[in-house]
């Protein structure tokens, strides 16, 4: 019988495979991770595996300062905002961070996301673009920790992005969303005004839906 944390191995592996098979993330760009429940622990992909090649017996246990529970291989070097993350929010359980192009693009030109779709008014409503980091850094992690409190994503300038869940299947929508308004916003771009979602739609939304 497959055990919890085997199932959330085999979990953070297909959200690798998914993202890179999407162009999301390169084949060694990118990284996830997931709590253990109930401990300060946490499942982190490792450096330099090829994603496409990525099995659940890579995957390396981190504790939140970082130090290495269980593993060969060694952990992301972005494992301090991962671990920032979770020290930060207790709601949270999964984290992604992708290259995703068109999102990271749009943040290039300083384009922020705007309420065109149902997504982006309600469960997009608030990604900050935090200005560059250092990658690996205690400074990108201790910004991104911050910045991420009461938000499901954020843009991390001229890098990628950060979106974070309850569990692996929302962290992997919200960055599947993202991709998909940021991809809208830049089509639209291109051949005239954006139109928004009025405001007054916008809080009737989040009145039906109890956001």
């Amino acid at each position: 019988m497959e055990t919890e944390e085997s199932t959330l191995k085999r979990q953070i592996v297909r959200s690798m495979k998914i993202l890179h098979r999407r162009g999301l993330m390169t084949g060694v760009g990118g990284n996830a991770s997931a709590r253990v429940e109930g401990s300060d622990e946490i499942w982190i992909t490792p450096s330099g595996v090829y994603k496409p090649e990525l099995k659940p017996s890579d995957l390396v246990k981190i504790d939140l300062d970082g130090r290495v529970v269980e593993g060969i291989l060694k952990p992301s070097m972005e494992w301090h905002f991962h671990t920032a993350i979770y020290r930060r929010r207790a709601d949270i359980n999964a984290v992604l961070h992708t290259h995703s192009p068109f999102t990271t693009g749009l943040a290039l030109a300083d384009l922020k996301l705007r309420p065109i779709t149902l997504e982006a008014a309600t469960i997009l409503a608030d990604v900050p673009i935090l200005p560059f980091r250092y990658p690996g850094t205690e400074e990108l992690g201790r910004q991104v920790g911050e910045a991420i409190l009461g938000r499901r994503a954020l843009i991390l300038q001229n890098h990628g992005v950060v979106a974070v869940g309850f569990d692996m299947i929302e962290a992997l929508s919200t960055i599947e969303i993202l991709e998909e308004v940021s991809i809208m916003t830049f089509i639209a771009s291109q051949y005239g005004i954006i139109q928004e979602i009025p405001p007054d739609q916008i809080e009737l939304i989040k009145k039906l839906y109890r956001i």
